[in-house]
Order: structure tokens, then sequence, then C-alpha cells
């Protein structure tokens, strides 16, 4: 019901402010192209997710 209740909240706040849509996708749009831009994020973000899979600390990946 909670969840319900914040997908709501979120649609009156786009109907009410349609702008505000366009530039949050601005803003998302130009992190992920920044993110993209640097290796070393992404290969370090590869590497901690390695690193929890082979450990066995995420349960929907762990190795049995």
């Amino acid at each position: 019901m909670k969840k319900l209740l914040i997908i709501a909240a979120a649609l009156v706040l786009l109907v009410l402010f349609p702008g505000l849509a366009q530039a949050t996708a601005a803003v998302l749009a130009v992190t992920v192209q920044f993110i993209a831009a640097q290796p070393v994020l992404i290969g370090f973000g590869l590497g901690v997710a390695t690193i929890a899979h082979l450990r066995g600390k995420n349960p929907a990946t762990a190795r049995i």
C-alpha cells in the first residue's frame, strides 16, 4: 500500500510540474554520460560486484 501511495504521489508531481520530469531526465542523462566516460569507476564497480559474487555475500548470485 505504501508503494502505491509513493507511485501516486510521483504521478501527481509529474502532472503538476511537467518541467520537473524534463529537468530530472536531463540531470540523469548527464550523470550517466559522465559515469560512462570514467573507465576507472566502471572497473571499480565491476570489481566490487565480482568480489561480492565470489565470496557469496549476495544470495542471488552466491555459488553453492
